[in-house]
């Protein structure tokens, strides 16, 4: 029998970069290979790798500091060449036929790591802006997926949209009308799902509760708070009369997103690369809120990845934002043609679904090793 083939996979952090290396490594162990996980010193992914049984090194790895601080930089370089030291060893003793990067600051050292043992190195960007970590780690790459198209992508040649791997469960939606019976909803009435990220957002969450003030009595909605904003934001909700109004439900978080998607007319969100793929994946229309704080303005370009298609409204924050978002809702419950043409324009972006690329991103590997 042949030996079992072996990828190393740099990922870990926010789940737009953990979740893609995560689905890539259960595709190929379901294909027969090993995989190692490098993730940075106590990182949030460890919990979720320990539970699917595969094993990981830490890197004590930072981000490169943006400030002009001499000794943060100088931190950053010891950090840095511990980090590659420690990545060179786990190449030698690993011996992987492929090292993947889906986006974290470890995937630099561990691609320049894989380079110098003379591994090929491919990467998964999921956001339509290369993140810092996996533009200097391209430069070492043999091929890059893309989870959205890139614009002025310097690795362009080497670049294959492949999409963003998503959860299995968005593959198997119940109807809209159960969903919405299932969560006391009224099946016929316009429903709209808010969420801004497991951490919530403040700016979004206050502005659909002045969206929801203007619009009284005209839809229903599902408004998801994040961590730690659910109390407040019912008794912002309470203080503006709201609170018991029929078809308002308000939660800090769900795990039965599927559910919540699959009643949704109309989606409020931020734009993170796993939201965008589930939106492309379910062609659902959307109003894209970009985090303004997004490094490198990164959730701006994937909004504009899905509104320059018509797929979805990018909508920025600014001093009207409140009244801007509520014309926008109301515009979109008036005119059902302009969210039938929302679903048509994700045909138009041609983003790969998500629950098809860990397969073609596997493809990818594979043919190469």
């Amino acid at each position: 029998m042949s030996e079992k083939k072996r990828a190393l996979i740099a990922s870990g952090g926010t789940g737009g970069h953990f979740y893609p290396g995560f689905a890539l490594a259960q595709e190929l162990r379901s294909r027969g290979w090993q995989t190692l996980f490098l993730v940075k010193k106590e990182d949030s992914a460890r919990p979720a790798l320990d539970e699917a049984d595969f094993p990981y090194a830490e890197l004590d790895m930072v981000s490169l500091p943006r400030s002009l601080d001499p000794f943060a930089h100088a931190a950053f370089f010891f950090k840095f060449l511990g980090s590659l030291a420690l990545a060179l060893r786990i190449m030698k003793d690993f011996r992987p036929d492929a090292m993947v990067g889906t986006g974290s600051y470890v995937a630099f050292p561990a691609a320049l790591a894989a380079r110098l043992s003379g591994i090929p190195v491919y990467l998964h960007e999921s956001n339509a802006k290369f993140g810092l970590g996996n533009y200097l780690a391209g430069f070492f790459c043999r091929a890059a997926a893309l989870g959205l198209p890139v614009k002025h992508n310097p690795f362009a040649g080497r670049s294959v949209l492949a999409g963003t791997p998503i959860r299995e469960t968005f593959g198997n939606l119940p109807a809209r009308a159960a969903a919405r019976r299932a969560l006391g909803l009224d099946p016929d009435k316009f429903t709209v799902l808010v969420f801004g990220g497991s951490q919530g957002a403040r700016r979004l969450n206050a502005a659909f509760l002045s969206a929801a003030k203007a619009l009284k009595g005209d839809l229903q909605a599902m408004h998801l708070t994040g961590a730690g904003n659910l109390e407040a934001v019912k008794s912002a909700y309470a203080a503006a009369g709201l609170m018991g109004e029929p078809g308002l439900q308000v939660f800090d978080y769900r795990e039965d997103m599927p559910a919540l998607y699959a009643a949704a007319d109309l989606v409020i969100s931020r734009a993170g690369a796993s939201t965008v793929a589930e939106l492309v994946q379910l062609k659902k229309p959307a109003i894209l809120v970009p985090l303004p704080s997004s490094a490198g303005g990164h959730q701006k370009a994937n909004a504009l990845a899905l509104s320059g298609a018509g797929a979805a409204l990018c909508l920025e924050e600014s001093s009207d934002f409140d009244a801007e978002l509520a014309a926008a809702v109301r515009n979109l419950l008036d005119n059902p043609d302009k969210l039938a043409g929302m679903t048509a324009g994700v045909q138009k972006a041609g983003i790969p679904r998500g629950l098809e690329a860990a397969a073609k991103l596997a493809d990818l590997i594979e043919k190469g090793a």
